[in-house]
């Protein structure tokens, strides 16, 4: 007798959940993990995917789709698994999540702002690595155009950006540096000179809205608190568990939003390139800034390399100032340990994520993505620092990892103007770098290195080339 209640609750338990699965097959959304429609990701989407894969259950297609979350084709005992650390936050997302069918416009339209007044206004874009050229020197002239606000002529064009990735925009007599033309581009104006040419100011051309930024405060492991930023692109719904987003980490967080006091005036603008990106169809990317503390900052940014080679070091300092301390390592963990775990457990993130910075974040964000390859699916890092050491130390930095398996995008850029003294002291490792990844056999469609021969080492600049390090990051 105990026998037939126990099958009759059973058997009325597996209809309920087969009535669960069908009805949520009509919605519209998909929440991946969610097996029996209910809304909710749990131990029991994981258990109904084992009765399915021994037959004892017979899920749907709409719930077959919600249940596979491992990203492949088929079903498996690894989407239950998943579930299970999903579940237990041992993961916050599942590697399907990090799929999606790129929406974003191979042609897009720039946009130029003439606060200069040339006339007339060319566009000369080409491909950097090919040399060709939409038009021969000076380029197309540029006569579409409305006004601002202020009464300034604001022209735009259309450019195959798969075709051509620069532009100057010039007078024939007066020109800007190059410019990446990126799907995470849309409007360009005149911000100031440098040497004979004038550089950009760039600006997401009539963006719907600006996002939000959210300050959070953290205890850091060395015994203080630290401000981390995070930024929501405009549209983002805490509500809507249905999108995710992937996320860039950045160092120097007080000098990424316009919004947020910072310690240099300028700022990279991070705000105009996600709003670029979305409106030539792109999705929202969640920023995360960490704040640094500036009295300690290359203290806290730098990691210590000098035990792999402390004779080498030595050497490479020899009648100079040696920083006593570098604690980077703390930092590296606090940002895979601390603010990974936090965001994920608190935003609607995917799966795919990014780590760039500049100087010495930008030699932060390298080290911390090499040390987390598992965590981070690209580098971004800008006018690096890395010639805090020599080139034995970073030798053998670089056999000690493995790179057989999937590893990050890295992209390495560095400006040469001849009167910046820092970025002169920079560059020359930075073009090492490269050459150092190949010799450790870093595959060469996994990285790119940039290198501007009129950039300063400046906010200014590195907002140029922010948003072609996030399309090359995210595939795009």
């Amino acid at each position: 007798m105990k026998k037939r209640i126990l099958s009759l609750l059973l058997t009325i338990t597996l209809i309920i959940s087969l009535c669960a699965v069908t009805e949520a097959s009509g919605a519209n959304t998909v929440l991946y993990g969610d097996t029996d429609g209910d809304g909710e990701v749990n131990i029991i989407d994981a258990t109904l995917i084992q009765r399915h894969l021994i037959g004892l259950t017979a899920l749907d297609e709409a719930a077959l789709q919600r249940a596979t979350v491992s990203g492949s084709d088929e079903l498996s005992i690894i989407d239950a698994t998943l579930i299970q650390r999903y579940d237990v936050k041992l993961i916050f997302s599942f590697p399907v999540e990090g799929q999606t069918e790129s929406k974003v416009k191979d042609i897009i339209t720039i946009h130029f702002t003439n606060n200069k007044k040339w006339t007339p206004v060319n566009a000369y874009f080409y491909n950097k690595s090919t040399g060709a050229a939409l038009k021969e020197w000076p380029g197309i002239e540029l006569s579409d155009y409305t006004l601002n606000t202020k009464g300034e002529q604001v022209y735009s064009a259309d450019v195959d950006v798969t075709l051509y990735d620069r532009v100057i925009f010039n007078s024939g007599t007066k020109q800007t540096t190059e410019i990446p033309v990126t799907k995470a581009s849309s409007g360009y104006s005149i911000h100031g000179r440098v040497g004979k040419k004038y550089y950009p100011d760039i600006y997401a051309y009539e963006a719907a809205g600006n996002g939000k930024v959210k300050t959070v405060v953290m205890d850091y492991p060395d015994g203080y608190k630290k401000k981390v930023y995070i930024w929501t692109p405009e549209g983002y719904d805490p509500e809507d568990t249905s999108k995710k987003y992937s996320v860039l980490y950045m160092c120097d967080g007080q000098n990424l939003f316009g919004n947020v006091p910072n310690l240099s005036g300028f700022y990279w603008q991070c705000q105009d390139t996600v709003n670029s990106l979305m409106s030539n169809g792109g999705d929202g990317v969640i920023i995360v800034g960490i704040d640094n503390n500036d009295d300690m900052r290359v203290t806290e940014l730098t990691p210590d390399l000098i035990p792999l080679d402390p004779e080498a070091y030595a050497g490479h300092y020899a009648g100079g100032y040696v920083y006593p301390e570098f604690r980077g390592e703390v930092y590296s963990d606090f940002i895979s340990d601390t603010v990974i775990p936090y965001v994920d457990s608190h935003y609607n993130t995917n799966s795919t994520r990014g780590i760039a910075g500049s100087s010495c974040g930008g030699q932060a964000a390298f080290y911390i993505g090499m040390e987390n390859m598992d965590k981070f699916s690209y580098i971004g890092a800008f006018s690096s620092a890395f010639a805090y050491f020599p080139p034995e130390i970073w030798d053998k930095y670089l056999s000690s990892k493995d790179f057989s398996g999937d590893v990050p995008f890295v992209y390495l850029y560095t400006g040469m103007n001849k009167d910046d003294s820092t970025e002169q002291w920079i560059y020359p490792t930075a073009v090492l770098m490269d050459g150092w990844l190949t010799e450790h056999n870093y595959p060469a469609d996994k990285k790119v290195n940039i290198m501007d021969a009129d950039a300063r080492h400046h906010e200014s600049f590195w907002a140029i080339y922010m948003p072609e390090m996030l399309c090359k990051g995210l595939g795009l």
